[in-house]
């Protein structure tokens, strides 16, 4: 990934991390912290404090473009799989499918994605993966039928169920998910923006 920052991630961005937030699914303590106000920063950093590490999760995937959050998942997930002791199969091939969407944008290779996600019954972090790349654009239905865009947060949604379930596979959940949302804010935010957690 290159380094390019997304002006969301900035301290002094005047996004509000509750227009990121529509459509998203949250806990209730996380809308407290997103219906209070500020930008996304600053919810970032007080639901990451109040140990609300899968809520910051949504933020970030949210507050990237879309193609930054199909790489990021896919650098998350690759950095994981060796730690896993039997990575499978599904997990290998949605992460390549959503490689190559991202390599090439096409709409051949978004449905490759997507369909495969759809046979995977999204019951993996690959499927997932996979479905975040095939949930950015296109037609939500096969080919031959009325286009039915997907919604503009079901990507990112995607995006979270992989980076989630990835994380329960491992001992530290929200070590794992923290480390995520660190990962995100060193590529894509300026350095007084980053947190190590």
């Amino acid at each position: 990934m290159t380094d390019t920052m997304v002006s969301a991630f900035d301290p002094a961005s005047e996004v509000s991390a509750a227009s990121l937030a529509r459509q998203m699914a949250f806990s209730r303590g996380a809308l407290a912290v997103l219906s209070g106000g500020g930008n996304v920063r600053h919810c970032l950093g007080e639901l990451l404090r109040r140990g609300l590490a899968a809520d910051a999760l949504a933020v970030v995937a949210r507050a990237l473009p879309t193609r930054y959050a199909v790489a990021w998942a896919c650098e998350c997930l690759k950095s994981t799989l060796p730690l896993q002791t039997q990575p499978s199969d599904m997990d290998r091939a949605g992460l390549a499918l959503a490689q190559q969407w991202l390599s090439d944008p096409s709409e051949e290779n978004r449905r490759a994605a997507l369909e495969f996600a759809e046979r995977g019954g999204f019951g993996s972090p690959g499927a997932w993966i996979a479905a975040s790349a095939g949930w950015s654009g296109g037609s939500l239905l096969p080919r031959g039928y009325d286009p039915v865009p997907p919604p503009e947060h079901l990507s990112a949604e995607a995006t979270v169920a992989a980076l989630r379930l990835c994380a329960s596979q491992g001992k530290d959940y929200k070590g794992t998910v923290a480390w995520f949302i660190d990962h995100a804010l060193k590529i894509f935010g300026p350095a007084a923006a980053r947190v190590h957690v």
